[in-house]
């Protein structure tokens, strides 16, 4: 393939991508942008890497549709926590009138939200959060228990967490539901996935169904990779509703994923849909 492309490829450029570390990805996007196809919506493909399942825009649009269904309204104010490359921010931008926030913790995605993004839609913003994570950020300077989110209290009406939860032992998970808590509006709403473990989910992993195990715990939660036990986290149903009671948040519906071969399914992982009382 990289061969029957050059011929479309001036020199300077192919010079560069001969060079590249990542010239399968930097090809076909230097491919695209000399043919009228790249989208400056989409980012480069080299930064697919830390995204995990699925297509990028699919699975954006596939989320978009779980926020307006589980209460997103178009002037809401919202915080994307874990925001990433901005997968799940891009469908919002032509559906959101009030403000958006995203924060994450690995500095160089965030630096292509600011750049690619807020230039075209001035009402969403991005910054960086320095906490330390053993794979995505092992420099980071804060702990997850201990980090709180740069945001006035009651500043939500909406605020969504897409594979954070499932990378966060139990002394961050905790520290994260307050902070929800605290910055959402009375009545505002959370979208958050997980692995849940359950009766259901539990037997099919002892039959060797999922490619997930839990194998190993680690206080109120299990871990599939005791030396990295942050790579995938899941939480006993019983144990992660007491968290979200501790936290002060209801526990309005939850919808299993198809990450331990269940048949009926929402999305990979189990979603919880989450409100702050009212009162």
């Amino acid at each position: 393939m990289v061969s029957s492309l050059r011929r479309y490829i001036p020199r300077p450029v192919w010079n560069v991508l001969r060079k590249s570390k990542n010239i399968g990805p930097d090809l076909l996007d230097a491919v695209d942008s000399l043919t009228g196809r790249r989208d400056p919506l989409v980012p480069p493909r080299r930064m697919f890497r830390l995204i995990g399942h699925g297509n990028f825009k699919k699975t954006g649009e596939e989320f978009f549709g779980y926020f307006t269904r589980f209460g997103l309204k178009p002037e809401h104010n919202v915080l994307d926590i874990g925001c990433g490359v901005g997968r799940m921010a891009i469908p919002l931008t032509r559906f959101l009138k009030g403000n958006y926030e995203g924060f994450d913790i690995v500095p160089y995605e965030v630096e292509w939200c600011s750049r690619s993004i807020t230039p075209r839609f001035p009402n969403f913003h991005f910054r960086v959060a320095d906490i330390f994570n053993e794979g995505y950020n092992p420099r980071g300077k804060i702990a997850g228990k201990d980090y709180r989110f740069p945001y006035p209290d009651g500043s939500f009406e909406f605020c969504y967490l897409t594979s954070v939860f499932t990378h966060m032992l139990p002394d961050e998970l905790n520290n994260y539901l307050r902070e929800i808590r605290r910055v959402l509006k009375p009545s505002g709403r959370c979208l958050a996935t997980c692995f849940l473990l359950n009766e259901e989910s539990e037997a099919l992993i002892a039959k060797g169904k999922s490619k997930l195990n839990f194998a190993y715990t680690n206080g109120r939660c299990k871990v599939v990779n005791p030396e990295v036990p942050t790579d995938a986290v899941g939480y006993p149903e019983g144990d992660m509703e007491a968290m979200l009671k501790e936290a002060g948040l209801a526990l309005l519906s939850k919808h299993y994923g198809s990450w331990c071969v269940r048949k009926e399914i929402l999305s990979y992982q189990d979603i919880l849909v989450l409100e702050k009382p009212a009162s």
